[in-house]
């Protein structure tokens, strides 16, 4: 199951042969990834049967094959589930999948794997999961605290819940699974060896993964592979302020921008993990889940107030960020996890993470956990350097699929045309957003890298060569090759199972970091071109006027506003992070409400705040780059980004990439509403019309 399928279901490779028998060690030189360079040093490579560094504890192995001092292990290939109670009394559920065949001389690697939202474990090996199995690697598919089988609330991913479940299943490992594979490359504290071991899974498959590496003091993971996951769920949930910045101030004559809350997706994703976590338990006959399972109440207190107020609180945005990687990358210091019940204690503090291997994939089309989370995540754990100045190997790839909704006419037969025919005589394409492209960079299939990834970080140069023999797929000499460098995916594909011809472009890592996107969070892109001037004041086309509020719902079904952009010769590529500064005005300076910060104060307790009504205050605005085709303008990528209140700020706009063809010309839109803000508009009926003005800094490819 994709991890696009896992979603939509919760919201409505070769063996090793030759393995030899006995409990020896044995010197060999590993690929190990970014902190230990082969070609440095030896490492010595033997089975958790054979590790010293339990000696004198009473371990049970479970299924025992290199613990039985046989000629030969027993056949692998096994598949069993485990249950175990977790430190705060629930169920954790998982399935561990053997090797296809056990190599007793330097034991096999484990790699664990995590499902989305609202999804369950894999209990057969299938797709990816069955090539780690038959390339030699041990699989652990987990249940989710909260999903599926595993009890509790869901918390998504709290370091003090679902951290320490996931600890445990390690703990479970190193003291159950006898054919584990050890390293001594890596050893932490005391210890000679560490487990070699990866991980796999997209979206809430994803995040887990990052948040075992951020909490775990044994630094147990070698090898990560998040597909469409998040950086900060504040952005994710609540985009249009700046995040993640210490003691942010904004520039003299800005605002600090506010956030709207994102609610498209989050009703889905509450619906969603309400049926994935309630769902199996009601079934098995399990009444007790309806108070010890579901999303936790901090999760259900957020979702009603901000519905009531039309903001996200304050003190669910700290309880969010605390669930993120931005808690531990970046240097903005932690709020008060409030709530109108009680208000939670973090377990841990806030510290930088050790370096890692990781390959980090994300969509650009996918508007949940947009590229902008992915680009984050890279530029913080490709930073990341140890004691001794050593890096991880982290690389980034995006692809035409992720978290995306496809509701559109054109999904419907027959109306395809006519909604294209209507684009081109001045209506809107009415949609959330459109199909999915390729799982892929051009050519290069996602899977097949992240296969690739982990062959060449778990297993020896030896052993990754015969697998990569066996394989026959581009992943390892497309990494090999591009080593250093990003894959932009340009081309939509929509609905395709393949990418079209020079549908991606390979861009060195360097000139990417420098041109294509914010070094920094709340900094500008630092655009090859000059930055771009655009300008909706109100004027003498009636079909640019700008409509907050009531007015622009209405005015959605129409065509969105259009500023054409006017590229420099031979530029015709947009590919990362467009920064901008752009100011909200109203019409008229007379029509602002002068007081606005002291109105929002002194009503924030009345039914006008907690209604979330602030008149003369709250206009709200959508802006995206589009691209004229065909004589019809449409968002690039479907990306669009939130601005929300009077005055000037600094805008870290959505990542897209898009390349032009013959005839065809990039532009800024404007709506006053859009369905991926399904309930979100603003209630600021003294603002019906405004004026947006500033200069957008695009990530062009020269």
């Amino acid at each position: 199951m994709t991890k696009l399928q896992g979603l939509t279901t919760a919201l409505l490779a070769l063996a090793l042969a030759g393995c030899l028998g006995g409990n020896t060690t044995n010197t060999t030189t590993s690929t190990g990834g970014g902190t230990t360079n082969p070609s440095e040093a030896a490492v010595t490579l033997i089975p958790n049967s054979s590790n010293t560094d339990f000696s004198g504890q009473n371990r049970e192995f479970e299924a025992p094959a290199c613990s039985l001092k046989a000629a030969t292990p027993r056949a692998g290939g096994g598949v069993y589930s485990v249950n175990l109670q977790s430190a705060s009394g629930f169920n954790i559920a998982f399935t561990v999948m053997e090797p296809k065949t056990f190599n007793c001389q330097t034991g096999s690697p484990v790699v664990l794997h995590g499902h989305g939202y609202g999804g369950a474990r894999e209990t057969t090996p299938a797709g990816l999961l069955k090539r780690l199995v038959d390339a030699g690697a041990g699989v652990i598919s987990i249940d989710m605290r909260g999903f599926n089988e595993s009890g509790g609330t869901v918390r998504v991913m709290d370091p003090d819940f679902e951290g320490q479940d996931l600890l445990q299943i390690l703990d479970w490992a190193e003291t159950h699974l006898d054919w584990m594979r050890y390293a001594s490359d890596k050893p932490v504290g005391t210890r000679k060896f560490n487990p070699v071991i990866g991980s796999t899974g997209g979206s809430y498959g994803g995040g887990y993964q990052l948040l075992i590496h951020n909490i775990d003091p044994k630094q147990r993971l070698d090898a990560l592979t998040p597909d469409i996951t998040w950086n900060d769920l504040r952005y994710s949930l609540n985009p249009g302020a700046v995040y993640g910045v210490k003691d942010y101030k904004p520039a003299d004559g800005e605002i600090a921008p506010t956030g709207i809350i994102k609610t498209g997706w989050a009703l889905l994703l509450v619906a969603g993990g309400e049926t994935g976590s309630l769902g199996p338990k009601l079934q098995a006959g399990q009444p007790q889940a309806l108070q010890s399972s579901g999303q936790d109440q901090a999760i259900r207190e957020t979702l009603l107030r901000g519905a009531l107020s039309n903001r996200f609180p304050a003190g669910a945005k700290e309880f969010f960020r605390y669930h993120s990687p931005s808690y531990w990358c970046d240097s903005e210091v932690a709020g008060e996890q409030s709530f109108l019940q009680n208000t939670v204690t973090p377990g841990l503090p806030q510290k930088k993470p050790a370096p890692v291997d990781i390959l980090f994939t994300q969509g650009f089309r996918d508007t949940l956990f947009n590229y902008n989370d992915g680009w984050h995540n890279f530029l913080c754990y490709r930073g990341l350097t140890d004691s001794q100045g050593r890096k991880g190997d982290v690389r980034l790839l995006t692809h035409q699929s992720g978290h995306i909704l496809p509701v559109s006419p054109s999904m419907v037969p027959g109306l395809a045309d006519l909604a294209e025919q209507g684009a081109q005589n001045g209506l809107n394409q009415i949609e959330f957003q459109r199909p999915a492209g390729p799982f892929a960079c051009g050519t290069l299939g996602i899977q097949d890298a992240q296969f690739a990834f982990l062959v060449e970080k778990l297993f020896t140069a030896t052993e990754a060569a015969a697998i990569a023999k066996a394989a026959s797929n581009k992943g390892f000499t497309e990494l090999a090759a591009n080593k250093g460098k990003v894959c932009v995916s340009l081309t939509d594909d929509v609905a395709a199972s393949e990418a079209s011809a020079g549908a991606a472009v390979w861009i060195d890592e360097t000139t990417y970091i420098n041109r294509h996107g914010p070094k920094a969070k709340g900094t500008q892109t630092a655009s090859a071109i000059a930055p771009v001037a655009i300008d909706f004041t109100p004027g003498a086309s009636p079909t640019n006027a700008l409509l907050s509020s009531v007015p622009g719902i209405a005015r959605y079904p129409f065509a969105p506003a259009v500023v054409p952009i006017e590229l420099p010769a031979g530029v015709n590529t947009i590919a990362g992070i467009p920064t901008a500064t752009l100011e909200i005005a109203p019409p008229a300076a007379p029509l602002m409400n002068p007081a606005c910060a002291q109105l929002q104060s002194a009503v924030a307790q009345s039914p006008v705040g907690i209604l979330g009504l602030d008149p003369g205050c709250d206009p709200m605005l959508f802006v995206g780059l589009g691209v004229n085709r065909n004589g019809a303008w449409r968002l690039v990528d479907d990306q669009i980004t939130p601005l929300r209140g009077y005055g000037k700020r600094f805008v870290e706009m959505t990542g897209v990439a898009e390349k032009l063809g013959e005839g065809e010309q990039f532009g800024v839109l404007v709506y006053g509403y859009h369905p991926q803000y399904l309930g979100t508009s603003s209630r600021d009926l003294a603002s019906p019309v405004v004026a947006l003005k500033g200069s957008i800094n695009l990530p062009v490819v020269k």
